[in-house]
């Protein structure tokens, strides 16, 4: 099967892919963009985690609403509710084919499970 723009969106990873142990590394706001420039309305934090799935590799995972974990739990490890993670292509400005397929992700909520 080969996927286009349209069918791309629904393909479905399950997020076991990521791996067993996520360690939070950081945690920052993000805004709405209107015509490409962002304005002063926060719709939620961005939680970048590294990946035991990917030999450390690190992912962001997307939460709407208000910041759900602080600086204190930073370097420790978390689990995400109503995780789902979807890829989407990368393509090579000025070019009409794909870079690479990358990974995204978006969540319910977050947690820290170790103490």
């Amino acid at each position: 099967m080969k996927l286009n723009n349209s069918t791309i969106k629904q393909v479905i990873v399950d997020p076991a892919t990521l791996g067993s142990k996520l360690r939070l590394c950081g945690v920052r706001p993000y805004y709405e963009y209107v015509d490409g420039r962002r304005t002063d309305n926060l719709l939620g934090h961005t939680y970048t985690v590294t990946c035991s799935g990917f030999a450390g590799d690190r992912m962001d995972v997307k939460i709407p609403g208000k910041q759900l974990l602080d600086t204190d739990a930073l370097d420790r490890l978390v689990r995400f509710s109503g995780l789902a993670v979807s890829i989407y292509p990368s393509y090579v400005k000025g070019q009409h084919g794909i870079d690479a397929v990358c990974l995204k992700a978006t969540a319910t909520g977050v947690s820290v499970i170790d103490g």
